[in-house]
């Protein structure tokens, strides 16, 4: 029995990657806080691995402790402004922590300005020598 073209089509879509939303790949340090019945109980630093308008994969610096809401502020290389850094703040909640990260899906995200955007400039031009 042959397949159609058709039924030949969906079957490679399906084996393929079934995500709806392109993932990015971008590398940005960020700080985590996972959240319990509204309050933090765990908290560290990693770095995202990809980024998509669904969710984030990221790579935690020590194990998460499982819960149902995280928030991200990750690091944005841009400017707003006069000021040199912005952060994205994501929340969502967790889906899996594996080998390959730790994958969640977003609820909202927003842009603000990093609350120590001094320190944040002077940790980035600390080897640069003005001539």
């Amino acid at each position: 029995m042959r397949l159609s073209r058709e039924n030949q089509v969906a079957k490679d879509k399906i084996r393929g990657d079934r995500r709806l939303q392109r993932r990015y790949p971008i590398e940005l340090e960020l700080e985590y806080r996972i959240i319990r019945d509204n309050q933090v109980i765990s908290t560290g630093a990693g770095r995202t691995g990809n980024i998509s308008s669904g969710g984030v994969l990221f790579h935690a610096d020590k194990g998460v402790i499982s819960g149902p809401a995280v928030e991200l502020s990750v690091r944005w290389p841009a400017v707003l402004g006069n000021t040199p850094f912005i952060e994205l703040c994501i929340s969502g909640r967790l889906l899996r922590y594996d080998s390959n990260g730790v994958a969640m899906r977003m609820n909202k995200y927003h842009f603000q300005q990093l609350r120590d955007t001094r320190g944040a400039f002077e940790e980035l031009f600390t080897d640069v020598v003005i001539q």
